[in-house]
This record gives structure tokens, C-alpha cells and sequence, in this order.
């Protein structure tokens, strides 16, 4: 019997501690992963076709927590994969870590690769913060 509950606590828990991943339709080019078996969150941008070589990627989240949660974005999963992937004919990919997360995921909710918009989402209803992150990559910034 005590067995019993205590199973039926634990699932309590491990249920109550899940961070909310937002919905969004952005799936064909962005999702939310994690790092360091777990205890890190990020959201990977995959862009939208292959041999690009120049870029400009710009992301709009919308959060409630607080202002640093989101940082700034890197070449996924790093340089060197980054570049070999391009020149494979891959799309390119990059990502941002999330910073500080108890409860919720940072939601996105404008993706934008060389101004071309490739989704957008509701934000969050008030009181949230809007953080925008950009970057410009050029294949040469990799060699």
C-alpha cells in the first residue's frame, strides 16, 4: 500500500516539476531541445533551404520570466558541424539558450531568416516580455 503511493507521488512530482513547452507552428523550422543531459533548454532554427551562405536570422520571443532569459544565438551544434553541414548541401542551423527556466519556455513567436518571415505566433498575453535576438553569419566567418 505505502509502495503504491509512493509511485503514485513520485509521477506526482516528476509531473509537476515539467517545464511547459510551448505550442507554436513553427516546427518545420524551429523546436526546443535541451543540453547537458537535460539541465539546459534551446531552441534550434533550421533554415529554410540549403546553400545559403549568407544570413540573417532574427527571432522574437515572448516570455514571462524575466528579461535574460533568452541569450543569443550560436552556430548549431557548433562551427565546425556548422560549416561542414553547409557545404554538404544541409540546411544551416543555429540556436539560442534559454536562461533561468522554472516553469515555462521562452515562446516564439517571429522567425526570420534574410527578412523573409518563415513563421509567427501569438504571443503571450500580459504582463510578458517581448526579447528579440539577431545575427548576421557569413560561410567565410567559419574558415
Amino acid at each position: 500500500m505505502y509502495i503504491a503511493y509512493g509511485i503514485c507521488f513520485c509521477t506526482f512530482l516528476m509531473l509537476a516539476s515539467a517545464v511547459h513547452e510551448p505550442e507554436n507552428n513553427c516546427e518545420q523550422y524551429f523546436s526546443y531541445s535541451t543540453q547537458n543531459r537535460g539541465q539546459t533548454y534551446i531552441g534550434i532554427f533550421t533554415a529554410h533551404k540549403n546553400y545559403i551562405r549568407e544570413f540573417y536570422w532574427e527571432a522574437v520571443f515572448s516570455a514571462r520570466g524575466s528579461i535574460n532569459q533568452v541569450g543569443d544565438l550560436y552556430l548549431f551544434p557548433n562551427n565546425e558541424v556548422f560549416e561542414r553541414n553547409i557545404r554538404n548541401g544541409q540546411p544551416a542551423q543555429v540556436y539560442v539558450i534559454f536562461r533561468d527556466i522554472t516553469t515555462e519556455l521562452p515562446k516564439l513567436i517571429s522567425l526570420k531568416l534574410n527578412g523573409l518571415t518563415l513563421c509567427t505566433n501569438e504571443k503571450y498575453p500580459p504582463f510578458s516580455i517581448t526579447t528579440r535576438v539577431a545575427r548576421r553569419i557569413n560561410i567565410k566567418e567559419t574558415q
